[in-house]
């Protein structure tokens, strides 16, 4: 027998739907989000399954607008007037600008390139909608009817993409499918020598040695480039870790990475040969293996371990330093639980009305900037234990070290010397904490007797990035100042060499993609002192700034 319902039944059922509607409608940048992250791409980024909490509490808020909305509107129509109802249509067709605009202003912000037809097409929209409330508020609900509609259309959105996350989430790869590879087994070493590779993320050699500015004491550095082979003009292979590491580590140039899966990136050259899978290419573990060389990785931002942790002898790694906004939001509300991250995702509709009131394209960012500034030190000190235990155990031959600082965004105040956090630390505070890591780092090896028997290579990624930090935590008007050219290619290169305390400055520039070249030609004891160091570099200098992206 069909289903029978009243006319009365079934306008309530309608108003419903369209309250069921605009309440999802509400949370549409959030719907936006989940869709990002189901991308294959983004499991790259994680160290396990995807977790749901996001879905769940978007789901849920969804639904907490649903009933405040259906709450609303009993109120109107169980005593109406014309007054109210002006009121609720125009609220009605306000709330319907909401989504359309944070959309616009998401695609903007976060996507890959503006779209100007998207955003008049959007804008016209929103400004029919706007007249809408201006005849709904003198009384003509015409505009409100026509909306209406549209919303009870948009009330299977809901439910095609439980639809489609349903089937995203089954045809994920399992747990076991993060788990990291197994390491080499330890070898007998065949050479004494020993290179400690210390790498940290957006150490720009202009700030912190051409010009000293920000102002700022690196008595630990200023001591080590005193007995060290010290090359001002080593250029950096790529702008973002992303790329640059795969250079470095395989000593090779790519133009471009893209994200395939959770232990797949796709790397492309810069001679125009066809692309290639980061684990699938010669490194300078499996290069320094082959010489009889146990070998030790300590790694941030990449998942090291999953994707190359079977090509060294031992392996840490802390992934997804800086990974996407959306990324971002699925971690810090999987940590909170779903309770706060109801309450988050509140918080962020809040946040996304300030930003519309701003009137420019630009978001609230100081919120994730504080979460981001506390995970990055968590992730620090995660860090600095692994690697300080690498460093002075002898049986690593090559270590590789790679540190989240001076990478913005600040960590540690230099002028208490402390890790209390504040949104007004900043680069010059995490160079001060390169100083002190390196410090502490060379009292622990000194004390365990490895540090003269040890080689110390001082590098980095890439130089600091305005384009990437203008306006966000942390970012200072002097900052604004030195980098009102644009970032500087240059990344540091120190070389401390085993049992030699002679300095050596060499000025001619090169790439820094020679970095793992130089290391192996360490261990098979091609070079032993600065000069050969020197020497070496003098047959590389065609690796110029021509290589720099």
């Amino acid at each position: 027998m069909a289903l029978s319902l009243s006319p009365a039944a079934k306008q309530q059922l309608k108003d419903f739907l369209i309250c069921f509607s605009l309440g999802n409608l509400c949370f549409l940048r959030r719907w936006y989000d989940l869709e990002h992250l189901k991308e294959r791409s983004m499991e790259y980024y994680r160290s396990g399954p995807a977790d749901p909490t996001l879905l769940y509490a978007t789901i849920l808020g969804g639904l907490i607008l649903t009933a405040a909305f259906w709450l609303a509107w009993q109120w109107v129509v169980r005593n109406p007037t014309p007054g109210k109802l002006r009121i609720a249509h125009t609220g009605f067709l306000l709330m319907l600008i909401f989504p359309l605009e944070s959309v616009r202003r998401y695609w903007n912000t976060e996507g890959e390139r503006y779209d100007l037809g998207t955003n008049i097409a959007l804008l016209a929209i929103e400004a029919t909608l706007f007249v809408g409330m201006i005849l709904a508020a003198r009384g003509n609900a015409r505009m409100v009817n026509a909306a209406k509609r549209a919303a009870l259309l948009l009330t299977l959105l809901l439910p095609a993409l439980l639809i489609d996350f349903t089937w995203a989430r089954l045809s994920a790869p399992p747990p076991s499918a993060f788990v990291p590879r197994p390491p080499l087994a330890m070898i007998q070493p065949k050479t004494p020598r020993r290179v400690l590779w210390l790498l940290f993320d957006e150490f720009d050699q202009r700030l912190a040695f051409d010009v000293r500015r920000p102002v700022v004491a690196l008595p630990e550095l200023d001591r080590l480039r005193a007995e060290s082979l010290v090359a001002d003009h080593a250029t950096q292979t790529a702008s973002w870790t992303m790329m640059a590491l795969p250079s470095l580590i395989d000593g090779r140039i790519y133009s471009r990475v893209e994200l395939v899966n959770l232990n797949t990136l796709r790397l492309f050259p810069e001679d125009g040969t066809k692309p290639v899978s980061w684990r699938d290419e010669p490194n300078v573990f499996g290069r320094a293996h082959e010489l009889g060389v146990n070998t030790a990785l300590v790694g941030w931002h990449h998942p090291y371990c999953r994707v190359i942790g079977d090509m060294v002898t031992q392996c840490t790694e802390v992934p997804n330093g800086h990974p996407t906004a959306a990324l971002l939001r699925e971690i810090s509300v999987a940590d909170e639980g779903i309770g706060k991250a109801i309450l988050f995702l509140f918080e962020l509709q809040f946040s996304n009305v300030v930003d519309m009131l701003r009137l420019r394209d630009e978001s609230n960012t100081a919120s994730r900037d504080q979460y981001v500034q506390r995970r990055q030190q968590k992730q620090y000190f995660e860090i600095r234990k692994q690697a300080f235990d690498a460093a002075v155990d002898p049986k690593f031959g090559l270590v590789f070290e790679h540190f989240p600082i001076p990478h913005l965004y600040g960590i540690y105040s230099r002028e208490r010397g402390d890790f209390a956090l504040n949104d007004k630390l900043s680069y010059a505070d995490n160079l001060a904490l390169v100083d002190r890591t390196l410090g502490e780092l060379r009292r622990d090896m000194e004390q365990k007797g490895v540090w003269d028997s040890t080689t110390v290579l001082v590098s980095s990624d890439h130089g600091l990035r305005p384009d990437v930090w203008k306006g966000r935590q942390g970012w200072t008007e002097e900052l604004q100042e030195l980098t009102a050219s644009g970032q500087s290619p240059q990344v540091p290169f120190i070389v401390k060499f085993a049992g030699n305390h002679q300095p050596v400055n060499y000025d001619r520039p090169f790439s820094a993609v020679v970095t793992a070249d130089f290391a192996l030609a360490i261990l098979s004891g091609k070079i032993s002192n600065p000069a050969e160091g020197a020497s070496w570099l003098d047959g590389r200098t065609e690796l110029t700034a021509k290589s720099v992206r």
